[in-house]
């Protein structure tokens, strides 16, 4: 707990900032993942265009929203899984003018029998807050626009 306290200690004012809209988007996700069938949480039968590369600025600015949201999990009042945290991101992302977000969803095999899935956005060819590592250990099952709000 005191290692947790000394970095967030360490932020700036605009993380702070980020860090709260961050924790308001987290508890949105995660009601909608509640409240919504998961069918319904992506654009009907949309299969994501592929984007236009985005300049290395919007890249880096995507992946500072993807540290505020990973903040916000780890440090805020929930622990949201990966669909939350990944719809979350999606609406950041657009709040922001960073359309273009493409959310997947990929499966892996462990012990044998079980199947795990995990969910993360891409934007630009780059999985925000994801190793590659830990993305590339699942196999792609859906690469679908993310769900814009209307």
């Amino acid at each position: 707990m005191t290692s947790r306290l000394r970095a967030l200690g360490r932020l700036r004012a605009t993380d702070y900032l980020e860090l709260i809209e961050a924790q308001g988007a987290l508890i949105w996700a995660q009601l909608l993942v509640a409240t919504r069938p998961r069918g319904r949480l992506v654009a009907e039968a949309a299969v994501a265009p592929e984007p236009q590369r985005p300049s290395v600025e919007r890249v880096a600015r995507a992946e500072r929203v993807a540290r505020a949201v990973h903040r916000a999990a780890t440090y805020g009042v929930f622990r949201p899984t990966c669909l939350p945290r990944a719809l979350a991101l999606g609406r950041l992302l657009e709040r922001r003018g960073l359309a273009g977000g493409r959310l997947c969803v990929g499966v892996r095999r462990e012990a044998g029998t079980t199947l795990v899935a995990h969910a993360w956005v891409e934007y630009g060819g780059v999985a925000l807050g994801e190793t590659p590592a830990h993305v590339r250990s699942f196999a792609p099952i859906a690469d679908v626009e993310l769900l814009r709000r209307r």
